[in-house]
């Protein structure tokens, strides 16, 4: 999170204690919303305008993050790849962006791995589209995924919250 503009680094330190307390999370984590904080607070100024402060995410966790949540997305119900985006984005709040360049190779691997399975059919509109479906295994691989991830997220809250108290 970076230091609003107008704020002072005392302050500013303060404000995320307190939104980190609130939340229960790393201000890293929070998305800006009207009911969360106040926007004041996570705009900056620059050449070219007031803006939001974005979160960009590191191709390094976006790829690692990639698996949990295609089978994450999978275990809502079937999809196919265009919804599976939307579906990350919407998720996400926009922070992650896939394309299919991106997608398409992580589902043909859980495909191969046999965490997930696929068919062709026919939309609402005529137009076959490829579903892909989580497998047995594949809620199994999930399970596994979401301990994993549940321990690392555990970790870093830890020595985020740490340095609150500091």
């Amino acid at each position: 999170m970076h230091k609003p503009f107008g704020v002072t680094q005392d302050r500013f330190s303060r404000l995320r204690c307190r939104l980190q307390r609130q939340r229960g999370c790393p201000t890293s984590y929070l998305l800006p919303s009207i009911e969360a904080v106040d926007l004041r607070l996570l705009t900056y100024i620059d050449q070219q305008g007031i803006r939001l402060l974005r979160m960009d995410i590191g191709k390094d966790l976006v790829a690692a993050s990639a698996t949990p949540l295609v089978l994450a997305i999978l275990a809502e119900g079937d999809s196919y790849g265009y919804a599976i985006i939307k579906r990350v984005t919407e998720l996400s709040g926009g922070h992650l962006q896939w394309t299919d360049g991106m997608l398409y190779p992580v589902l043909h691997r859980l495909e191969r791995q046999g965490h997930v399975a696929a068919k062709w059919s026919a939309s609402e509109s005529g137009r076959r589209r490829k579903y892909y479906r989580i497998t047995r295994e594949g809620r199994a691989q999930l399970a596994a995924q979401r301990k994993q991830w549940q321990a690392v997220d555990g970790t870093l809250r830890g020595i985020w919250m740490k340095e609150c108290t500091v």
